[in-house]
């Protein structure tokens, strides 16, 4: 797994998932592709994405967001740290055994990758603050939860699946 380190604050010094926000009239994997080319100088194709799960999080100044995570194991391009004033390196890490200087919300998304839970919800602490000494992602169940503010499937789900909102653009 490709983590960033932040140079600047919030977080300057800890590492973090490559992401960012929608833009107006941008779809999410769209989306997804254009921050693996901004953050790595990696292009990645939509049809090689695979939505791995969907975090609802509130931050801790109260408001909501949603993370929705995708995985790939197909780029072309050499990963690199495309914009050094923003990230200070990239860091392969095992999403089981991550580094303790990940951010909080990082280690949430990545415990719930590593379960295959495909929704959660936490609320950030006021002030974020790493695992405990010894957390790493080691498979446990409580690890696979995350800390305590967060919660996890796995939550009902239906046999009826719908493609609303896929099939509009006509090109895929």
């Amino acid at each position: 797994m490709a983590l960033v380190r932040r140079a600047r604050h919030p977080d300057r010094g800890q590492l973090a998932l490559v992401g960012g926000r929608l833009e107006p009239a941008e779809w999410l994997d769209e989306a997804a592709c254009c921050g693996a080319s901004r953050t790595l100088g990696i292009g990645v194709g939509v049809q090689d994405l695979a939505l791995s799960g969907l975090l609802h999080y509130r931050s801790e100044r109260g408001a909501g967001r949603l993370c929705a995570v995708f995985a790939t194991q197909r780029w072309s391009g050499e990963p690199r740290n495309t914009a050094p004033r923003e990230r200070s390196e990239v860091v392969w890490a095992d999403p089981g055994g991550l580094p303790a200087d990940c951010r909080a919300l990082t280690h949430v998304v990545l415990n719930q990758y590593v379960a295959g839970t495909l929704y959660g919800s936490i609320a950030m602490p006021a002030a974020e603050v790493p695992p405990p000494d010894g957390v790493r992602g080691q498979g446990s169940a409580a690890e696979a939860r995350g800390p305590a503010w967060a919660k996890t499937g796995p939550f009902p789900t239906s046999d009826k699946t719908s493609s609303a909102g896929r099939d509009t653009r006509g090109t895929k």
